[in-house]
């Protein structure tokens, strides 16, 4: 059972007056590249602010980008099934996800492949929500063993994993059905919890307690 939120191989970052938050990197978990993320609160304009931080993180890390002196250097574009992309100036920038939950924005970059990033609280899933239509009987019985007794905070874990792999993949729910999405054994860290999720190819999956629920983090 996971209990607490501990950031994997946290990266030493000051606070930003851009962003007011602080950007965490995961270097380890078998990932292409590093892929960083951070949080803040969810009002006007705290995307671009948020990637602005992101991507001076990202810079110190691959000297393949650089940082615009502010954000008036990003411009986002969606494509055709919703997914961010980030320009700096006039070339395309790192791979980008937003997440919102409980009044915070959360956002993932990464310098080499796809990021995803998703936020999932158990009151998503509380009452007569229909386990059956989005999980398994395999991804059910691995919810119950991280999450005992309670199945609301377990599907919540399971959820995180599915939305942020299939962000990763660019096409989020729009061409997959939760259940074609299988998210494979844990492999339970001191520090969250690592899966391999099978939506059209494998996709790396960290996921961490955060409030009650779930942060999750992929790389496609």
């Amino acid at each position: 059972m996971i209990a607490s939120h501990r950031t994997l191989g946290s990266y030493p970052f000051n606070r930003d007056p851009v962003a007011q938050t602080t950007a965490h990197t995961l270097c380890s978990l078998g990932f292409q590249s590093p892929a960083v993320f951070a949080c803040a609160p969810s009002v006007k304009g705290a995307g671009p602010r948020v990637a602005l931080s992101l991507l001076r993180t990202l810079a110190r890390l691959d000297d393949r980008w650089n940082a615009p002196a502010d954000e008036n250097g990003l411009t986002f574009h969606k494509s055709a099934l919703g997914a961010p992309f980030l320009f700096v100036g006039d070339r395309e920038g790192p791979s980008v996800s937003f997440s919102h939950g409980k009044g915070r924005l959360w956002a993932a970059m990464s310098g080499t492949g796809n990021v995803g990033i998703d936020v999932a609280y158990p009151e998503e899933f509380a009452g007569t929500y229909p386990f059956h239509r989005a999980f398994s009987a395999e991804e059910l019985e691995c919810a119950e063993a991280l999450c005992p007794m309670d199945a609301p905070r377990g599907a919540a874990l399971m959820w995180a994993a599915k939305e942020a792999s299939v962000k990763a993949t660019g096409a989020g729910f729009n061409l997959f059905d939760p259940l074609e999405v299988r998210v494979g054994t844990p492999f339970v860290r001191e520090q969250g919890v690592l899966f391999e999720v099978l939506v059209d190819r494998p996709v790396s999956t960290w996921v961490t307690a955060e409030d009650r629920g779930w942060l999750s983090v992929a790389l496609a």
